[in-house]
Protein backbone atom coordinates (compact mmCIF):
# COMPACT_ATOMS: atom_id res chain seq x y z
CA UNK A 1 0.00 0.00 0.00
CA UNK A 2 1.61 3.25 -0.72
CA UNK A 3 1.59 6.03 1.83
CA UNK A 4 2.68 9.55 2.23
CA UNK A 5 4.46 10.88 5.02
CA UNK A 6 5.74 14.61 5.99
CA UNK A 7 8.04 15.67 8.08
CA UNK A 8 8.54 19.49 9.59
CA UNK A 9 11.10 21.44 10.15
CA UNK A 10 12.11 25.47 10.35
CA UNK A 11 14.91 27.46 9.63
CA UNK A 12 15.06 31.32 9.86
CA UNK A 13 16.13 33.79 7.35
CA UNK A 14 16.57 37.20 6.03
CA UNK A 15 15.48 37.79 2.20
CA UNK A 16 14.75 41.06 0.17
CA UNK A 17 12.35 41.20 -2.27
CA UNK A 18 13.42 43.63 -5.39
CA UNK A 19 14.18 43.17 -8.95
CA UNK A 20 17.42 44.72 -9.57
CA UNK A 21 16.94 46.57 -12.98
CA UNK A 22 13.77 48.67 -11.46
CA UNK A 23 14.27 51.46 -9.08
CA UNK A 24 13.09 51.62 -5.33
CA UNK A 25 10.18 53.12 -5.86
CA UNK A 26 8.95 50.82 -8.61
CA UNK A 27 10.08 47.54 -5.75
CA UNK A 28 8.23 49.34 -3.45
CA UNK A 29 4.93 48.97 -5.24
CA UNK A 30 5.30 45.26 -5.96
CA UNK A 31 6.94 44.14 -3.11
CA UNK A 32 6.12 46.72 -0.64
CA UNK A 33 7.61 46.58 2.76
CA UNK A 34 9.51 43.24 1.44
CA UNK A 35 11.38 45.98 -0.57
CA UNK A 36 13.08 47.51 1.95
CA UNK A 37 16.95 48.11 1.53
CA UNK A 38 18.75 45.99 4.44
CA UNK A 39 15.59 43.15 3.98
CA UNK A 40 13.65 41.18 7.00
CA UNK A 41 13.90 37.76 8.40
CA UNK A 42 11.47 35.14 8.49
CA UNK A 43 11.05 31.89 10.99
CA UNK A 44 9.93 29.68 7.90
CA UNK A 45 8.03 26.42 8.36
CA UNK A 46 9.15 23.25 6.04
CA UNK A 47 7.20 20.71 5.39
CA UNK A 48 8.36 17.51 3.39
CA UNK A 49 5.66 15.27 2.28
CA UNK A 50 7.03 11.76 0.43
CA UNK A 51 5.62 8.82 -0.96
CA UNK A 52 6.08 5.30 -1.32
CA UNK A 53 5.19 1.63 -0.34
CA UNK A 54 4.71 0.65 2.85
CA UNK A 55 7.31 -2.18 3.84
CA UNK A 56 5.25 -4.92 5.15
CA UNK A 57 7.96 -5.53 7.55
CA UNK A 58 8.92 -2.68 9.01
CA UNK A 59 5.53 -0.53 8.62
CA UNK A 60 7.43 3.05 6.84
CA UNK A 61 7.58 4.22 3.89
CA UNK A 62 11.14 5.53 4.54
CA UNK A 63 13.91 5.52 6.55
CA UNK A 64 13.18 8.74 8.93
CA UNK A 65 16.23 9.59 10.07
CA UNK A 66 17.74 9.34 6.27
CA UNK A 67 15.29 11.72 5.66
CA UNK A 68 15.57 13.86 7.87
CA UNK A 69 19.24 14.14 7.65
CA UNK A 70 19.04 14.92 3.84
CA UNK A 71 16.53 17.65 4.68
CA UNK A 72 19.15 19.15 7.24
CA UNK A 73 22.12 18.71 4.78
CA UNK A 74 20.44 20.01 1.82
CA UNK A 75 17.96 22.82 2.90
CA UNK A 76 18.31 23.61 6.57
CA UNK A 77 22.06 23.91 7.34
CA UNK A 78 22.96 25.66 4.11
CA UNK A 79 19.99 28.18 4.83
CA UNK A 80 19.59 28.71 8.65
CA UNK A 81 20.51 32.07 9.71
CA UNK A 82 21.75 33.43 6.34
CA UNK A 83 20.34 36.58 4.05
CA UNK A 84 19.58 33.96 1.21
CA UNK A 85 19.69 36.86 -2.04
CA UNK A 86 23.81 37.29 -0.50
CA UNK A 87 24.83 34.00 0.90
CA UNK A 88 22.52 31.62 -1.71
CA UNK A 89 24.15 32.51 -4.91
CA UNK A 90 21.08 31.23 -6.67
CA UNK A 91 19.03 34.13 -5.06
CA UNK A 92 21.49 36.56 -6.12
CA UNK A 93 19.59 36.31 -9.53
CA UNK A 94 16.34 35.15 -8.42
CA UNK A 95 13.83 37.05 -6.12
CA UNK A 96 13.44 35.05 -2.94
CA UNK A 97 9.80 35.35 -2.73
CA UNK A 98 8.42 31.93 -0.79
CA UNK A 99 7.19 30.56 -4.16
CA UNK A 100 11.00 31.14 -5.50
CA UNK A 101 12.59 29.56 -2.17
CA UNK A 102 9.94 26.40 -1.88
CA UNK A 103 10.58 25.80 -6.08
CA UNK A 104 14.59 26.40 -5.03
CA UNK A 105 13.96 23.46 -2.03
CA UNK A 106 12.42 21.11 -4.36
CA UNK A 107 15.17 21.09 -6.59
CA UNK A 108 17.20 20.54 -3.84
CA UNK A 109 15.87 17.72 -2.17
CA UNK A 110 14.19 15.76 -5.58
CA UNK A 111 17.26 13.86 -6.50
CA UNK A 112 18.29 12.56 -2.79
CA UNK A 113 15.14 11.54 -1.58
CA UNK A 114 14.50 9.98 -4.56
CA UNK A 115 17.87 7.94 -3.97
CA UNK A 116 15.53 6.86 -0.66
CA UNK A 117 13.29 4.62 -2.19
CA UNK A 118 10.87 7.62 -2.34
CA UNK A 119 9.01 10.28 -4.21
CA UNK A 120 8.96 13.81 -3.44
CA UNK A 121 5.16 14.62 -3.20
CA UNK A 122 4.70 18.15 -1.40
CA UNK A 123 7.05 20.90 0.09
CA UNK A 124 5.66 23.18 2.06
CA UNK A 125 7.00 26.09 3.03
CA UNK A 126 4.95 28.71 5.71
CA UNK A 127 6.65 32.17 6.05
CA UNK A 128 4.62 33.86 7.94
CA UNK A 129 1.03 33.31 9.77
CA UNK A 130 0.06 35.24 6.92
CA UNK A 131 1.15 33.47 4.15
CA UNK A 132 2.73 29.92 2.45
CA UNK A 133 3.59 28.15 -0.48
CA UNK A 134 2.77 24.67 -1.43
CA UNK A 135 4.32 23.02 -4.28
CA UNK A 136 3.09 19.41 -5.38
CA UNK A 137 6.38 17.53 -6.98
CA UNK A 138 4.71 15.13 -8.91
CA UNK A 139 3.20 17.37 -11.60
CA UNK A 140 4.57 17.95 -14.51
CA UNK A 141 4.66 21.55 -14.59
CA UNK A 142 7.21 21.56 -11.33
CA UNK A 143 9.64 19.43 -13.22
CA UNK A 144 11.43 22.61 -14.13
CA UNK A 145 14.80 21.44 -14.01
CA UNK A 146 16.18 24.81 -12.17
CA UNK A 147 20.17 24.86 -11.50
CA UNK A 148 21.34 23.32 -8.28
CA UNK A 149 24.39 24.32 -7.12
CA UNK A 150 26.84 22.06 -5.88
CA UNK A 151 26.61 21.18 -1.93
CA UNK A 152 30.30 23.32 -1.91
CA UNK A 153 28.55 26.52 -3.68
CA UNK A 154 25.82 26.93 -1.11
CA UNK A 155 28.55 27.10 2.16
Amino acid sequence: MEATLTVSSHFSAAHRLALPELSQAENDQIYGKCARIHGHGHNYHLEVSVSGEMDSRTGMIVDLVALQQAIADRVLEPFDHTFLNKDIPYFAEVVPTAENIALYIVERLREPIQSLGVELEKVKLIESPNNACEIYCRQPAVRMNLPVLPQAAMA
